[in-house]
């Protein structure tokens, strides 16, 4: 684990996971059709602030084909239709200790099987859990189970471990049985998260040409910065240091013009990496559960799911 794991540290990541579970399941309240997304996602991390901690990442509000990394930005905002499928993905960090997490709203009451592929291969997967298990095993529980009820596992998106102020720390973990991943194994202690993406369409995603979901790379580059692209690199650093955000976020720091201008020119300069909106590739529709675990040498943590522990299976 990319951080020390002392009493500090584990209060830090508990405190986080209940925030993250509270916030996903009153964002998921909050979705209901002609609805705008702002309106959603701003309450969600109005809601984290006010418990005491931060937003981890925007508030990811993804619609029926859409299957990740949508957030309205300063230009950029969406009506929740009539009957749609929507994901509600939320992140939460307490002085960079994280949780992620999420769940799927079904407003047309009539794509229930496709929601609880996803939220059973997620239970699945807590069923398996143990100390030193491998990612293959993790990705073929995943891919058995949607198959079972009759949907795919979206390859190309993953679970992954977290670190300190590091949503995706290194590991990805598949939602099909890669035999590639045989040899990675996690081993305690452990901070994960397990997400299945489950769909009816091709089980594969495709970069949109929107993007509204940025982060710092660390380093300043060596290209002159404007004096706007400046100021607002500056305000990120030290905000929200390399954790993912949004223009809106950057609202009032100069003109909506200015900041979506400097945004592009810092990352066509190097200083943002940028997450373009993801959509299955054969425009399914797309359900997603999340949840965030420690795994410990003893026990494993459902820290999105308060007061609930897994045993870990032993061979």
């Amino acid at each position: 684990m990319p951080f020390e794991l002392d009493e500090e540290a584990m209060r830090k990541l508990l405190l986080a996971g209940r925030i993250a579970a509270e916030a996903r399941d009153y964002g998921a309240r909050l979705v209901e059709a002609g609805r705008r997304a702002s309106e959603v996602c701003g309450e969600v991390e109005r809601f984290i602030v006010e418990k005491g901690a931060r937003p981890a990442f925007p508030c990811n509000i993804s619609i029926n084909e859409v299957a990740a990394h949508y957030t309205p930005c300063l230009r950029e905002d969406t009506v929740i239709p009539e009957g749609a499928v929507v994901k509600v993905d939320v992140g939460v960090h307490v002085d960079g200790y994280i949780a992620d997490t999420a769940a799927t709203v079904d407003l047309s009451e009539s794509n229930q099987r496709l929601l609880e592929a996803s939220r059973e291969a997620l239970k699945a997967v807590e069923g398996i859990l143990r100390p030193g298990i491998s990612l293959y095993e993790i990705g073929k529980t995943v891919y058995t189970t949607m198959k079972r009820l009759g949907f795919k596992p979206i390859k190309n998106l993953y679970g992954h471990t977290i670190g300190r102020y590091t949503v995706h720390a290194g590991l990805s973990i598949p939602n099909y049985p890669d035999r590639r991943m045989m040899i990675f194994r996690l081993r305690p202690p452990v901070l994960f998260a397990i997400e299945p993406f489950a769909t009816n369409g091709a089980g594969m995603v495709t970069e949109a040409s929107t993007t509204t979901i940025y982060s710092y790379l660390g380093r300043k580059p060596r290209i002159p910065l404007g004096p706007i692209e400046e100021r607002l690199l500056g305000y990120i650093e030290e905000n929200y240091k390399t954790l993912p955000f949004t223009p809106r976020w950057l609202r009032g720091l100069a003109s909506d013009d200015e900041i979506l201008l400097a945004v592009r020119g810092l990352t066509v300069k190097g200083a943002l990496e940028k997450y373009p909106v993801l959509v299955e590739k054969a425009r399914g529709l797309v359900a997603q559960f999340e949840h965030t675990f420690l795994m410990l040498k003893d026990r494993i943590i459902v820290t999105t799911r308060r007061g609930e522990e897994v045993e870990p299976k032993r061979r």
